[in-house]
């Protein structure tokens, strides 16, 4: 950029700096630069481009409209030299592709460390950004372009998305230490429904599928309280606010510093499969199909290693 249009970065962030704090003296400060040096380039920036970009009022100055949008490009042209910067610094340090990927809060807490783990080790040139979304609004994004691939519970209507699995998982109660269920190793979904559930937001796949189980025996759901997220659901049932129903691995993680006791529950649904969701193949970047290969050649190796131990289990059996 030749200082000589006055769009020399200094400049620039200077400008964005004093609409941000609504001062040019803090603004200077914060730059590094001399009052009246700042104040020249503001003024040397109006004087060339013949716009006025601020209002001086007695306390401080005002973007004025002509000015909001020269603030508006000058943001973007900041964004894209922090990114230009970022991706440099990523190259230096040997990374190369980025993989952004939506997942809800069951996979978060139960696949995702180990299974990025293992990716990353095979492809150490991937920097991978991780957004934790509702599995409704992983499916929205995907199909909406605001995403490319997402990981989330496969019961969820996925509106025609591609999907291949790559994990399960167990739902357990979760109750209080001294609740009257934690007695008992195990109980059916009928016999909760005459205590308070802490629950999950309306539109969380999880309170829908108990909600309609629920309704199923002619009962309803109750309890006062809705969280976001396994962990402020534990919480909530160790301070006796409810009872609660999560994966058997998150519940086991949070029982070693909660007082929550777990229950097993015997009903055929709380077998839960998940999966990868994506639009099609043509659409995927190199490095999300990267992954998605990844994924599937991990589900493959899980499915034959449970294959060989219920066969091993089995020949064990009739040999007793």
């Amino acid at each position: 950029m030749a200082k000589h249009w006055g769009l020399d970065l200094v400049t620039l962030e200077l400008i964005a700096t004093v609409a941000e704090q609504g001062s040019i003296s803090r603004a200077a400060k914060i730059t590094h630069l001399a009052l009246a040096a700042a104040s020249h380039r503001i003024t040397e920036f109006e004087r060339h481009f013949d716009v006025r970009v601020f209002e001086r009022q007695a306390r401080g100055v005002r973007v004025t409209p002509a000015g909001q949008a020269v603030l508006n490009r000058i943001q973007l042209v900041l964004t894209g030299i922090n990114s230009l910067s970022d991706m440099i610094k990523d190259i230096r340090n040997g990374v190369t592709d980025h993989l952004r990927l939506l997942a809800n809060s069951s996979v978060i807490a139960e696949f995702l460390p180990q299974l990025l783990a293992r990716f990353i080790v095979e492809h150490p040139h991937v920097q991978v950004e991780v957004e934790e979304l509702s599995s409704t609004e992983i499916v929205r994004a995907v199909v909406e372009r605001h995403g490319s691939i997402g990981a989330l519970w496969s019961d969820v209507d996925t509106r025609g998305l591609a999907s291949v699995l790559f994990g399960e998982d167990e739902l357990v109660l979760v109750v209080p230490h001294e609740h009257p269920l934690g007695r008992r190793r195990a109980v059916q979904f009928a016999d909760t429904l005459d205590f308070d559930y802490v629950m999950f937001e309306p539109t969380s796949p999880l309170y829908i599928w108990l909600r309609r189980e629920a309704s199923r025996l002619n009962a309803t759901l109750k309890g006062r309280i809705q969280v976001r997220g396994f962990d402020a659901m534990c919480r909530m049932v160790a301070a006796g606010l409810g009872i609660g129903v999560v994966p058997r691995r998150a519940a086991a993680g949070f029982a070693k510093s909660m007082r929550i006791v777990q229950v097993d529950l015997l009903e055929p649904w709380v077998n839960r499969k998940f999966c990868i969701v994506y639009r099609n193949a043509g659409e995927l970047a190199p490095v999300e199909s990267e992954f998605l290969a990844f994924v599937e050649a991990e589900w493959s190796r899980r499915s034959q290693t449970r294959l060989v131990r219920g066969g091993r289990r089995a020949q064990s059996g009739r040999i007793g």
